[in-house]
């Protein structure tokens, strides 16, 4: 009896492990089958075009594998063969078609990737082999550029995607003006600038790029100048802080008036220069000014541009700053005329500037007028020549009714000066649209 009672027991236990192995079974398949997400590639739309040489990131999320390989004609070529430990991994694929004895012309990309044993996906992606640069010639250029000054160029590329004027890191768009029907060739015009804090020696660059990110670079002929800019101090006191600063800072009066204007300064400033540059960005492709441009009437200039500031409070250096435009004074609530065309870009409250008004030029050269009491136009509205705009004001960081007039280059200001002299609009703009 004790016998057939342990059989009885050992086969209850055989029955209960095979049940349990089965549930864990049913249990672990219906995990891979409904649970575990489906593999992600992000990344793999930059296979579309391969230039001749192209660093393209892939993020893999639940991956157990992955295997990307590239085929074209009779080649099948792998780029990859991964099985990731962890849950996200990062690829970087340095992909240059002639080391892989690539032709330029069509291939096929094919990424499969795994998560567990059941879910699995494979993308196909037609790509575009492209190892030729665009073609590049600079026409014409302004032969010495000053800091803080303003430049213009005529530039011919061939087969082109987008074409720029580099500085340092400051990149400079230009704009496509005439094409040769069938040829892919186009010509551009390009204003650029040396910011005033541009280095000496720093050389300027046209480069050109296509459509699958080769690049042509050539160097301009272009002299940069190192400019003496006004070195200057102003004292701040309490009633400045209380009068001007607070409200600019949505507050009343501060019991830290050095924190506050440093905020003001340095802070609310650096937004306000990156919003500028935001706004240079959507110019018209065409010029819509002629002429020289207008200086605010009867007025006098009270603080020129590069004024390199420091602000005292209580005897002590608190802040810095760089003045990046005209100060010109007139009398109270004046007239404020649009220096030349265009179309008004911005129209509003912009921090240290106050209400404000920015208009296009084209091209990416716009108008800045700052410190108004009253703004008279809207943003999107064809402004005339001498059209009214605005009155004079002392709003934003300013001490007294003034303008605050600068000039723009795709959002980074330069000196208004030379756009008053009808001289040198002629012989370093004008002059060389005739080369095109």
């Amino acid at each position: 009896m004790k016998e057939f009672g342990s059989k009885k027991s050992s086969k209850k236990v055989g029955l209960f492990l095979i049940f349990t192995l089965t549930i864990f079974v049913i249990a672990y398949i219906a995990y891979n089958l409904f649970l575990i997400p489906l593999p992600v590639i992000e990344g793999i739309d930059t296979f579309d075009s391969i230039s001749a040489d192209k660093t393209i990131t892939l993020k893999g999320k639940n991956l157990k594998s992955i295997d990307i390989s590239i085929n074209q004609g009779a080649k099948k070529i792998s780029l990859l063969k991964d099985t990731p430990t962890a849950k996200e991994k990062t690829y970087i694929l340095q992909m240059k078609p002639k080391d892989l004895n690539l032709m330029d012309g069509s291939a096929i990309v094919i990424v499969d990737a795994k998560a567990g044993i059941f879910k699995k996906v494979r993308h196909e992606i037609n790509s575009t082999i492209d190892t030729l640069p665009p073609t590049l010639e600079i026409l014409s250029s302004t032969s010495i550029i000053n800091q803080g000054s303003s430049g213009f160029a005529v530039l011919k590329a061939k087969d082109a995607d987008s074409v720029f004027i580099k500085l340092e890191e400051y990149m400079f768009k230009a704009f496509k003006t005439i094409s040769e029907t069938g040829s892919g060739t186009s010509n551009y015009f390009v204003f650029f600038s040396a910011p005033f804090n541009s280095k000496e020696g720093s050389v300027f660059y046209a480069i050109a790029y296509d459509a699958a990110g080769n690049k042509n670079i050539k160097s301009l002929p272009t002299k940069l100048k190192v400019e003496k800019f006004k070195i200057s101090t102003i004292n701040i006191d309490d009633a400045f802080v209380n009068r001007v600063v607070s409200p600019l800072l949505n507050e009343t009066n501060t019991s830290d008036p050095v924190s506050a204007f440093k905020k003001a300064n340095e802070n609310l400033r650096e937004n306000n220069l990156k919003k500028l540059i935001e706004i240079g960005q959507k110019s018209e492709p065409k010029i819509l000014w002629e002429g020289q441009f207008l200086q605010l009437k009867n007025s006098k200039v009270m603080a020129t541009y590069g004024d390199k500031r420091t602000y005292f409070y209580k005897e002590k250096p608190i802040s810095n700053s760089v003045h990046l435009g005209y100060d010109l004074a007139s009398v109270e609530n004046a007239m404020v005329e649009a220096a030349n065309s265009g179309i008004v870009r911005f129209a509003g409250d912009l921090g240290i500037y106050g209400n404000t008004v920015i208009i296009d030029h084209g091209l990416g050269l716009m108008s800045l007028y700052g410190h108004l009491s009253t703004i008279l136009v809207k943003e999107g509205q064809a402004i005339n020549k001498g059209e009214i705009v605005a009155k004079t004001g002392s709003t934003g960081l300013a001490g007294g009714d003034h303008l605050h007039f600068g000039i723009l280059i795709q959002g980074y200001e330069v000196t208004p000066l030379p756009w008053w002299d009808a001289h040198w609009i002629k012989v370093n703009i004008l002059d060389y649209l005739n080369t095109r």
